[in-house]
């Protein structure tokens, strides 16, 4: 019979879900960098923190769900963080699927045009700060910081959608190959996945934040 867990403070869960946060955006900045000026020990750390992200989330999620049974009010005001790591090893899977396409650019020579470029640049930036904003929030409790979160997420996804378009028009003109076409649109997707998890984040922690 294994011994049992340590109690997990609120202080505790918190942190532990700020260092998830700066996992995330860690991976996100490597990748990013990666995609500009090919790395490949970059590309090994995004996938070092993914595996990483993936296992702190089943070992802090498993042992919140333990605690909370046994102690329901255990983690106080702290409670609404419980949902975050499985958020946040999403939006890191979702870095890893980014990096894998990064990889592929680079290792089979894909070109892409000096504005796909800026536009992938961007929404790795903008990915970037969503995180950290999220995180903002999660150490400082204020509710109000959540509509920056809302707005910059409209904006992402507005951005995305012109980039989407403005590849469609490349497309049209020859001046995209199919092969970085692909590519382009998977991490569009990808990038939307990314911004689809740090909204339901702000959304969950506007529903349980009291405003301060």
């Amino acid at each position: 019979m294994g011994m049992p867990l340590p109690r997990l403070t609120p202080e505790a869960l918190r942190e532990s879900v700020l260092e998830m946060c700066d996992m995330a955006g860690q991976m996100l900045r490597s990748t990013r960098d990666a995609f500009l000026q090919h790395s490949p020990s970059a590309l090994e750390q995004v996938g070092a923190l993914g595996r990483d992200l993936d296992l702190r989330e089943k070992r802090l999620t498993g042992h919140v769900a333990m605690q909370l049974r046994e102690y329901p009010w255990s983690l106080g005001t702290a409670e609404h963080l419980a949902f975050l790591p499985a958020a946040l090893e999403r939006i890191g899977d979702s870095v890893e699927s980014l990096a894998g396409c990064v990889n592929t650019i680079h290792h089979e020579g894909l070109p892409f045009s000096e504005q796909a470029t800026v536009e992938v640049m961007s929404l790795f930036n903008r990915a970037a700060a969503l995180v950290d904003k999220i995180a903002a929030v999660i150490r400082t409790s204020e509710r109000a910081a959540l509509a920056t979160v809302r707005e910059e997420g409209q904006q992402f996804q507005a951005f995305s959608n012109e980039a989407a378009h403005g590849h469609q028009e490349r497309l049209l003109q020859g001046t995209c190959v199919p092969r970085a076409s692909s590519l382009f649109l998977a991490m569009l997707d990808y990038f939307r996945e990314i911004e689809r998890y740090t909204r339901r984040i702000s959304m969950g922690l506007e529903k349980t934040l009291t405003t301060s």
